[in-house]
């Protein structure tokens, strides 16, 4: 019995060594990239709206230069609001500061601030124990609730809407709580997905009438009418004014209109997607293994050039640049 355990074991062992990862390997490039200019200092951490340079600066997503700002030691920029910098810590801190950098807020919150958006004086906030929090600058808590324990989470974590007399809140597991202003009452509570882990809200958006809400397992679209779902395993989600593109785990982009009914498909075999904006009516990834794509928003012509340099670099992309390490790619 024992020699059948052991034949089986090593048969086991070696056809997990016989097994070979494949990598994305495009048919031909169009040629090589390497940067246009230096940052003054690396990315040693990012989020959904901002990158935090180890000289405590920051570059925002869109195209709003804040390279004057400073950030507090150990601290991240989560939001630039109306002229406002919205910055935490791990310890549950959040620091405001105006546009001529003057701290003009500081809590400390029950746990680390994932999320926020601002209201005149109210604040939406996330926090990292799934707790969603409405706070008065002046007044302090008007209204928290504690969620279903999210141990594991993405680093991805989107922020609030406010809407009119409601906030939309991204939840740590998986949903998404609409909060009356008016009545401090929670008055819709959707699902997007039920996973166990990793399962926060990756992307939060409103157009029109529209509430596009993804995981990293499924993509809604809440409308006054009806909802709609589509589950596929998310890397990336982007926004154009025709069409949302979603970046799948397998290599695959799925164009689809505001009703999640599929316009164009592009399949990269084997590619891991890293990073993705959409410039200029065309759409930008970073592949993992050092490729940087670029299409329209029509998924066609497809460019792949080789960018070597930012291969296992802390990355982020926006304003019409790639930034990786301490180097800046300007969109072609």
């Amino acid at each position: 019995m024992k020699k059948i355990f052991l034949t089986l074991f090593c048969l086991i062992f070696l056809c997990a060594c016989g097994t070979k990862r494949q990598y994305f390997e495009p048919k031909q490039t169009d040629g090589d990239l390497s940067h246009n200019s230096n940052l003054k200092s690396k990315i040693v951490d990012w989020n959904l709206v901002s990158a935090k340079l180890s000289n405590n600066t920051a570059i925002l997503k869109n195209n709003i230069s804040i390279d004057k700002f400073k950030l507090p030691k150990n601290y991240i920029l989560l939001a630039y609001q109306d002229g406002e910098y919205f910055t935490a810590d791990n310890n549950g801190n959040l620091k405001i500061f105006d546009n001529s950098y003057n701290e003009i807020y500081n809590f400390q919150f029950d746990a680390s601030v994932v999320g926020v958006a601002s209201n005149g004086d109210d604040l939406a906030l996330v926090l990292a124990n799934n707790t969603i929090v409405l706070a008065n600058r002046s007044l302090g808590i008007k209204f928290s609730q504690t969620l279903t324990s999210a141990p594991a989470q993405d680093s991805r974590t989107a922020n609030p809407i406010f809407l009119d007399n409601i906030i939309v809140y991204p939840t740590l597991d998986g949903k998404i709580l609409i909060l009356s202003r008016n009545n401090l009452q929670v008055i819709k509570d959707v699902v997007i997905s039920a996973e166990n882990f990793f399962n926060n809200v990756i992307h939060l958006s409103v157009i029109g009438d529209k509430l596009i809400a993804a995981t990293a397992k499924k993509i809604i679209i809440v409308s006054p009418a009806r909802t709609l779902y589509l589950d596929t395993d998310i890397k990336d989600v982007a926004l154009s004014d025709d069409g949302i593109f979603i970046l799948e785990k397998d290599g695959t982009i799925i164009k689809t209109d505001y009703n999640l009914r599929k316009i164009a498909e592009k399949k990269f075999e084997f590619a891991i997607f890293v990073k993705s904006n959409i410039y200029n009516n065309y759409l930008y990834i970073f592949e993992k293994t050092g490729y940087l794509i670029k299409m329209n928003l029509n998924l066609d012509n497809a460019q792949v050039f080789k960018l070597s340099e930012a291969v296992d670099k802390i990355s982020f992309m926006g304003n019409g640049k790639f930034y990786y390490g301490d180097k800046i790619l300007d969109l072609l």
